[in-house]
């Protein structure tokens, strides 16, 4: 039985006999008496290929590209769709003339699409003749690239596309090409087919289109990086044996010296030599190692004090580490009226409660900071603790005798069990404290020489003025 894919090939290679590869290649429909017949074909493949109904695409597409091969003289999509068409045949072709012959037709057709550029029988919309020659090259790209991976062709024709592609596209080629590039470029050097001053000609030609599209090309930048990557380990393979410090400081040295003074030609040259195994110590990069720190220094300091600006509370870190507490809480302020994260906040009046606690001893503050954290985050411990810190901190003070500072360290102790029932991150550091402050609780016989008892609510007095039920010991 024939298989399905046979029967609807056979009329398409038939038919494909029949298009006129060799005459009129650029020719439109503009003043074409089929016009109108070209145009209804241009439409009912266009319309057939997104259905992927290949048989019928074909068939209108003949109709189309013979007429008027170059379209409107507006656009490439006879030549580019025609190349997606006769892939398709690829697919479920094995015999090796048949293969050969739709080749030579892709092949064809990348040409004349290439040449319609360069004679502007395609003139793209506000596209000058470099644009147009730009285009041209990129056509060239895709060629070459299916000339490696599709089509298996000899590396020397393949190359030679390659190199007319970067000679086109002026930069501006497509991220495809580095990769096969290269790969041709170590296994012909490898091989004894190409000199090393060949390589490091088409190299530096590479190396300078991948930077060209990580900088100017946003939508594709990964792709370009992640390209070059490639395209420069295969170089790896052997740049030991193609390229030099003297090559590339004999290359870099005179772009330095039109402008010694411009950081980014310095920075460009200083780190090109590095990478290409210049030494340190060479005293041309020594020279240009300082006025690149110095730039580094300056753009360095730039970016610190931007960042900064844009992140206050990083600096109040910064400065507490420093010991300017006072310029630390200003930091945190100021990182306040800006934030609008309740967790962020929240951490940001901590910090200020500690610092203004352990560090400058204002304990009526640093315990409103304190209960501010504690009302953003209703969960968290942290807060508690601290504030159980600054009354047990204030005990004496507050007391009045021994007995009144027993009495705030009760109110110490309701904080830490507070934290403790509240948060369980802070449960183990919550019982440590309740361990060291359980035995300042006051003592039952002075209890009930000033008349009260377990369970009484007393007063801390003095500025804390919390209530608390005295527990004894």
């Amino acid at each position: 039985m024939v298989s399905k894919s046979i029967v609807y090939l056979l009329p398409i290679l038939f038919l494909g006999a029949s298009i006129q590869f060799a005459s009129a290649q650029c020719e439109t429909w503009n003043d074409s008496p089929q016009k109108e017949e070209a145009e209804n074909s241009h439409t009912n493949y266009r319309s057939a290929l997104k259905m992927k109904d290949f048989e019928l695409a074909f068939s209108e597409w003949q109709k189309a590209y013979n007429i008027a091969p170059a379209a409107d003289g507006l656009r490439d999509f006879h030549y580019m769709d025609g190349i997606k068409i006769y892939k398709e045949q690829l697919k479920n072709i094995t015999d090796d003339a048949m293969r050969k012959e739709i080749i030579a037709k892709i092949l064809t057709l990348y040409d004349q699409a290439v040449q319609c550029y360069e004679s502007t029988a395609i003139k793209l919309k506000d596209c000058d003749d470099t644009c147009q020659k730009q285009k041209a090259g990129q056509v060239l790209g895709r060629k070459a690239f299916d000339m490696f991976y599709e089509f298996n062709s000899p590396y020397p024709e393949n190359l030679a596309m390659f190199e007319r592609c970067l000679e086109l596209s002026n930069n501006d080629v497509e991220y495809i090409v580095f990769e096969p590039t290269a790969n041709i470029l170590v296994y012909q050097f490898q091989n004894e087919q190409i000199d090393a001053a060949k390589v490091r000609e088409i190299h530096e030609e590479l190396v300078e289109a991948a930077d060209y599209g990580i900088e100017n090309n946003e939508q594709y930048k990964a792709y370009f990086e992640s390209s070059k990557a490639r395209m420069l380990a295969k170089f790896s393979e052997i740049e030991s044996e193609v390229f030099d410090c003297d090559y590339f400081k004999g290359k870099l040295i005179p772009m330095h010296d039109e402008k010694p003074d411009d950081p980014d030609v310095v920075k460009y040259v200083y780190n090109k030599l590095l990478q290409e195994g210049c030494p340190k110590e060479d005293p041309f990069l020594a020279k240009l190692q300082s006025t690149y720190e110095k730039y580094a220094s300056e753009e360095n300091a730039k970016m610190q004090a931007e960042f900064e600006a844009k992140n206050p509370g990083v600096v109040a870190s910064r400065l507490y580490k420093e010991g300017d507490f006072e310029g630390a809480i200003s930091k945190y302020e100021e990182a306040l009226e800006n934030e609008e994260d309740q967790l962020k906040k929240a951490q940001y009046h901590l910090n200020i409660a500690s610092i203004e606690f352990r560090k400058l001893k204002k304990l009526q503050s640093a315990r409103s900071k304190a209960l501010k954290a504690a009302q953003l985050r209703s969960d968290w411990g942290a807060p508690y603790l601290l504030i159980g810190d600054i009354y047990a901190d204030a005990a004496n003070s507050c007391g009045g005798d021994s007995f009144g500072a027993r009495v705030v360290i009760l109110a110490a102790l309701d904080k830490y069990l507070k934290a403790r029932a509240i948060d369980e991150s802070v449960a183990t550091e919550a019982n440590r404290k309740i361990s060291i402050y359980n035995a300042n609780r006051p003592n039952k016989d002075d209890a009930f020489m000033r008349g009260h008892k377990e369970g009484d609510v007393l007063s801390t007095g003095c500025w804390i003025g919390e209530k608390t039920k005295l527990r004894v010991q």
